[in-house]
Order: structure tokens, then sequence, then C-alpha cells
């Protein structure tokens, strides 16, 4: 038969995470999920004097010790309130320490958890007076969305935003719409279809943060495409020649640009050809161009235009582009100006790598513009991004609940 005070603890909700892997580790950190996380932990903790008042007031990692029932034992860990219903305990990384807290708290009422399970489970639904929030736009949805995709990240930068939409921004700027749809006016309602807007286009930059950028080096053949790539990379990728045509076939290799994952795709030139490789190489290239978020058309400035000039003509103008003028060293200076003056175009040297940081400079812009971002790419503090295709798919779905209670709001 159990006592009251056992019957509270087993009915309350609340789930302990392991959120580290077993085994030996300088740190190992647990999450408690639950509106009775803090009553569940609360036991245990002892802060040190010098601790503020109310601990659990602001999000803000603080030392405290965890003291072990039924022993003289005090644990030292961080405690970091993330929400109302979250908190982050870190402790020493052996297991026993770590199996010692867990079994603690699972004696107090939590229930053990994995982290798969956790981020599978369906988020609860978010009422608002009106209009009920799509499950996936939840902060716990999209709390759950940025941890899942947190490991597939590849740069410091992309993690750094993945971490951001964790910790509130996206959910703010959707919060903020709501309290708009949800006021009588439609200058409000206009005002929200406006946030959703904004959130929309932060689409086209929020869905790289696992997906790396496509960039496409195109021109016609021997322009330094492929020297070019390599200096791009920064190794040798591609294979350089003299003799046209040396690539046969698309050459792809990933490297990070201004933070962001990008593949950079070397391919065949263009030219008229009877050599059935080569015409597959072309054909495979134009694959590539629509495969692109951005191409690079590659252009031997110390040659006759014409050639290039074609290609565009043929249809390549109709794909978001950046020109490269190339071998720049090997024109005279009046050359140069012409060529700096054209628009959507760079002059670099892809043998004395002159230009090439300017390029990469301009890769990042190119390619929002491309996808017409409309948020800044360096505010990272409270960058609110839309990060995956269901997230997009709901804010659609809302604005189109927008639109049809008023026509006029369009």
């Amino acid at each position: 038969m159990t006592n009251e005070a056992d019957s509270d603890a087993l009915g309350r909700f609340c789930r302990v995470i392991r959120a580290t892997p077993t085994g030996r580790a300088a740190v190992a950190s647990l999450l408690l999920v639950g509106r009775d996380a803090l009553s569940v932990v609360a036991p245990f903790l002892i802060f040190p004097r010098h601790a503020i008042s109310e601990p659990f007031a602001e999000q803000t990692p603080i030392f405290a010790y965890f003291q072990l029932p039924d022993t003289n034992s005090r644990e030292e860990i961080v405690v970091h309130f993330r929400q109302n219903d979250m908190l982050e305990l870190h402790c020493h990384g052996g297991d026993a320490v770590l199996n010692a807290i867990e079994h603690s708290l699972v004696e107090n009422g939590a229930t053990r958890q994995t982290w798969d399970a956790w981020l599978r489970e369906k988020p609860v639904q978010c009422d608002a007076k009106s209009f009920v929030l799509p499950d996936v736009l939840s902060p716990e949805a999209v709390r759950r969305d940025a941890l899942r995709l947190l490991p597939l990240a590849e740069t410091e930068l992309t993690a750094q935003l993945l971490l951001t939409q964790y910790h509130g921004a996206i959910s703010r700027r959707i919060d903020h719409a709501m309290d708009l749809s949800n006021l009588p006016n439609d200058e409000a309602k206009r005002e929200a279809i406006a946030v959703i807007d904004l959130l929309l286009d932060s689409y086209a930059l929020g869905k790289h943060l696992v997906t790396p950028f496509r960039v496409s080096l195109v021109g016609a053949v021997n322009a330094g495409k492929s020297s070019l790539m390599n200096a791009l990379l920064g190794f040798n990728r591609s294979i350089t020649s003299q003799t046209a045509g040396t690539t046969r076939d698309t050459v792809s290799a990933k490297t990070v640009i201004n933070g962001w994952p990008v593949v950079l795709v070397d391919t065949a030139g263009f030219r008229e050809t009877a050599n059935p490789i080569e015409q597959e190489g072309i054909l495979r290239t134009r694959a590539a161009i629509d495969d692109s978020n951005l191409v690079l058309h590659v252009i031997d400035a110390s040659r006759n235009l014409s050639v290039d000039g074609e290609l565009l003509s043929n249809g390549f103008s109709k794909t978001p582009h950046l020109h490269v003028f190339n071998k720049i060293d090997l024109v005279g200076q009046k050359a140069e100006s012409f060529f700096t003056k054209i628009s959507e175009g760079i002059s670099v040297s892809a043998t004395t790598a002159y230009g090439i940081d300017r390029l990469c400079h301009l890769l990042m812009p190119s390619l929002c513009q491309t996808d017409k971002c409309s948020v800044p790419v360096c505010d990272q503090d409270d960058l609110p991004l839309v990060f995956t295709e269901r997230q997009y798919a709901a804010l659609i779905q809302w604005r189109k609940v927008l639109v049809c209670e008023n026509r006029s709001l369009e």
C-alpha cells in the first residue's frame, strides 16, 4: 500500500531523458521534460549561499549540488532552466554518477524515456483563440525538429542557427503572428500575414541548415572551371589540362563558404562536338544547372567572348548566375576595368588566386538573393528560420486560413 507522498510522486508528469551517450566522458547531460519537471528535481537541489534568490526565474545556467538520497554524497551539477516544462542537468560524465541521479529522479516520479522516443513523440496541440496552430509549429515540435537535425549540421554556423531555433527564435515570431491574427481588426491580420510571409521567405535559407547549397561551375571548354574549383576548395579535386574537353563528367566536392556548407560541381565545357562522350558530359552539365541554387558562369577573359555569349542565348541566362571572368591575369588593365563594370560579374585568376576571396564573399549574398531570402545572414542570435518542409507547409496552410477569413487581406 502506498502512502500519500508516494501516490503524488507516481502521478507526476515528467520524463528523464539521457541527452549524452553512455560511457566515460567529461560531462553528461539529462533532460527533464514535462509539467512537473521542476517539482521532481527540486527536492534534490542545494544551491550555494551566493546563488541568486530565485534560481529558476531566469534562463541562466547555475551551479548547484545534487543531494543523493540516503547518503551524504553531493554531486556538483549545472542546472539550466530552459522552459516551464524543461530543465537540463549537466554533471560529471561517469556512468555511476549519471545512474545515481537518474535513479533518484525516477524514484521521485519521473519516467525514463529514450532520446529517440522523445523526438518521435507527437507534440501537444497548441490552441489559440480562433485558430488551432498546426502541431508542427508548436514550440515543443520546433525544439524536437531542431534537436533531430542538429547531428546533421555540417558547420559550426548551421549548428548554432539550429540551436537558435531550439531556443525559440522562430517560435517567438509564430507567437507574435498568432497574437496579431486573433485581434479583431484587419490591419492586425495583415501584419500577421506579413510576419508569416517573412517566415516563409526564410525557408530558402533555413532548408540549407542540413542540406548544402549546390553551386555549379559552367562555361565554354578551357575557361578554367576546374582550376577555379580547385582554387575555391583549396586542394586539387578536378583534373586540369590545356587540352580542351578534359572534364567529361560532373565532379563534385563539399566545402564551407562563409560558414555554410556548399557542394561545388565542376562540369563539362560547352562546345559543338561529335564526340558522344563529350555530348553526354554536356547533357549532364545542363542537368547540373537545373539542380543548382547558383551557377558560376566561368568565362575566359583572355579570349573572344562570343562562344560564352551563345551559352547565355541558349537559355542559360534563365538560371540564377554570377559571371566569373577568369584568367584576368592574362589581360591588360584596360580590359580588366571593362570586366569589372559588368553587372553580376567578378574578375578572378584561379592561377594567382586574385579575386578568390572576394568571390567567396559574394557567393552567400548571391545564393540568398537567388532564393529570395529576405533575412539578414549575419544576425545569428535571434534569426528565425523555417527549417523543415513540414513547417513551411503548415505556414502556407495558416496563411490561407487568414486570407480566406477576409479576401481584402490579400
